[in-house]
């Protein structure tokens, strides 16, 4: 039974990457492309429509090979909203551009994400994602993000714990990006919790584990960002207590139903 599970997670995720291949790219490059560089205006519309068709058909797949998904809530990005999410997989942007309605979110990306990785980096270009490096270049990570918020029309998702955690525990904020966008532009702020998907945080951890992925993911909010500059880092620590409440509630949910 063990093998026969492992040989579904393995045959589900290539099925995965086939959709990438077999609709990803035609698609991407023979309309959506061409169609955002014809119509820019329509550039948001486009690559969320992308996105969402994309990412819904990888997640088709995935359940296929035993994973099992549960969301609830719903990310309202006809006006411009943060969204602040525990990070634990590669996952997690899926989810977030299901929950999101109508426009997909642009998200925080690390440099690396930007180039040479197909179809991820051009997406990453063309959804505008603010492309930072903390890292090696933090002022030009703080520039980056201020001058997406400032012009984003829908959604912006960060991961501020800045990697995927190996336990799915809620590891400490780095307040720096979260202070960067809501000092430049004060907007409704979601939270979302997820959990279940940390045993495949990796590309290499998906080929025999598929069929262990129980992933929950809920919505929490809105909440008013704070009128004064001072004030957020208190408002950042309290949104990262609500999400460690909340999903300590959703373990104890699980266990008791199980």
């Amino acid at each position: 039974m063990g093998f026969l599970r492992a040989l579904q997670s393995a045959a589900s995720l290539g099925a995965a990457l086939a959709w990438l291949g077999l609709f990803g790219f035609p698609t991407f490059y023979l309309w959506i492309y061409p169609a955002v560089y014809v119509r820019p205006e329509k550039r948001s519309a486009l690559m969320s429509w992308f996105m969402k068709v994309a990412s819904g058909g990888m997640l088709k797949c995935l359940q296929a090979g035993g994973a099992r998904l549960r969301r609830v809530g719903t990310l309202p990005t006809s006006s411009p909203i943060l969204i602040v999410m525990n990070h634990q997989s590669l996952m997690d942007i899926l989810t977030v551009t299901a929950l999101a309605s109508p426009i997909a979110p642009a998200f925080v990306t690390r440099r690396r994400y930007a180039r040479w990785i197909p179809l991820v980096s051009p997406s990453v270009r063309m959804r505008e994602c603010p492309v930072v490096d903390p890292q090696h270049d933090p002022e030009g990570a703080v520039t980056a993000l201020k001058e997406r918020a400032s012009r984003e029309r829908h959604g912006l998702l960060i991961f501020p714990e800045g990697h995927r955690t190996k336990d799915g525990a809620i590891r400490p904020f780095k307040l720096t990006g979260i202070q960067a966008i809501l000092t430049t532009r004060p907007m409704p702020v979601y939270a979302v919790v997820t959990d279940g998907f940390w045993v495949s945080r990796r590309l290499v951890d998906f080929v025999f584990n598929v069929h262990r992925i129980r992933g929950e993911t809920e919505v929490l909010g809105p909440f008013e960002a704070p009128a004064s500059e001072t004030d957020i880092p208190a408002f950042v620590e309290d949104l990262r207590q609500r999400m460690i409440d909340h999903l300590a509630s959703m373990r104890e949910r699980g266990c008791a139903a199980s």
